[in-house]
């Protein structure tokens, strides 16, 4: 009977003597997850084809010290809020508040700094790794102490599940996700402009040239954002941006589907559920020669992110997109599970 395996090591040790954790959860069929606790990250995937051979799936570094120096976030947990914010400034109740801008303009705020703090980490039920992090009240600029908590599970079936909680001791925003890169046919292989791409999303938020919502949500009809059918992800990508980096509207409720990457060479194929309100889709488009794991150097489309979140700047174009407040008494929790197979 395939069942799950968890080991643990010591990835590292940082400049103020934390212990980095890095913990393996595996399958005797061959598939194995790695995830380390410096950002609650997953620092590997091993993903077998069509002929049993597994190959690492994700973009990554070999050292902690890559992760410390390292501005591509790959396979970290990102928040407070995931995503950008205009300006890097919101109101809420009133207040005006200032945050980091870390965006590569220096204009706007960009997915925290989660991916780079220190995660207390344990096991449970043999097949799950807890992550816990507070953030102090006014980390970026956010108000409130945030407790979080992100647990990844693993089944024999090859599901791995994110489950992301939190409580604050004041209203702040809150959008917690991952922001692993994946490129189905191998790390280091090429681009992904060959995968084939599906997702149930009939509407999507239109970007400006900042890449920073404009506030409408749009039909993704006669766009080069229309994956409602299986569509090769390079087929339309130069009528995009700059590449794709932008957010598909989910809509529904409580968890369910949210799309499909399939690569038919080696059969690999992973399939997204979620109880979010909406999949971030980005290209790698700013990979411009990152050193990574092997050795491997990873270029411009090298990978994509699937990023289950809400929708991007939400706090500022309330009541059109849904709110990600969190107040007092309240408890955050949203659930993705990637399933990963092989399609003949």
């Amino acid at each position: 009977m395939v069942g799950v395996n968890i080991s643990e090591s010591v990835f590292g040790v940082t400049k103020n003597k934390n212990e980095i954790k890095k913990y393996t959860l595996s399958t005797s069929d061959g598939f194995e997850v790695s995830l380390i606790s410096y950002g609650a990250a997953i620092q590997s995937i091993r993903q077998p084809d069509k002929d049993n051979q597994p190959t690492e799936i994700t973009l990554g570094y070999d050292t902690l010290q890559e992760y410390v120096d390292g501005q591509s976030f790959f396979g970290a947990t990102v928040g407070r809020v995931a995503s950008r914010i205009k300006n890097g400034r919101f109101e809420l109740d009133g207040k005006v508040y200032e945050l980091d801008k870390s965006d590569s303009t220096k204009k706007h705020y960009l997915h925290g700094t989660f991916h780079k703090r220190v995660w207390d980490s344990t096991t449970e039920n043999g097949d799950t790794v807890v992550f816990k992090y507070q953030s102090p009240d006014g980390e970026s600029g956010f108000p409130g102490q945030v407790d979080c908590v992100v647990k990844y599970t693993l089944t024999n079936d090859h599901r791995l599940t994110l489950d992301f909680h939190a409580t604050s001791t004041k209203p702040t925003p809150i959008n917690l996700t991952n922001h692993v890169y994946f490129n189905l046919a191998g790390d280091g292989s090429g681009t992904i402009l060959d995968h084939l791409f599906e997702v149930p999303a009939e509407k999507y938020t239109p970007l400006d040239e900042e890449l920073i919502p404009t506030g409408e949500i749009a039909s993704v009809e006669n766009t080069p954002f229309d994956f409602r059918k299986r569509t090769p992800i390079g087929e339309r990508i130069n009528e995009s941006f700059d590449g794709y980096d932008m957010m598909f509207v989910i809509e529904g409720e409580g968890k369910r589907p949210f799309g499909k990457l399939v690569h038919q060479p080696s059969g690999r194929a992973m399939s997204i559920e979620s109880t979010q309100k909406g999949l971030q889709l980005y290209t790698g488009n700013f990979l411009n020669g990152n050193h990574g794991r092997n050795g491997h150097v990873y270029k411009k489309y090298g990978a994509l992110c699937l990023e289950t979140q809400n929708y991007t700047d939400s706090l500022n174009y309330q009541p059109m997109f849904p709110s990600n407040i969190l107040r007092p008494g309240e408890k955050y929790h949203e659930q993705t599970t990637f399933h990963f197979y092989v399609e003949q």
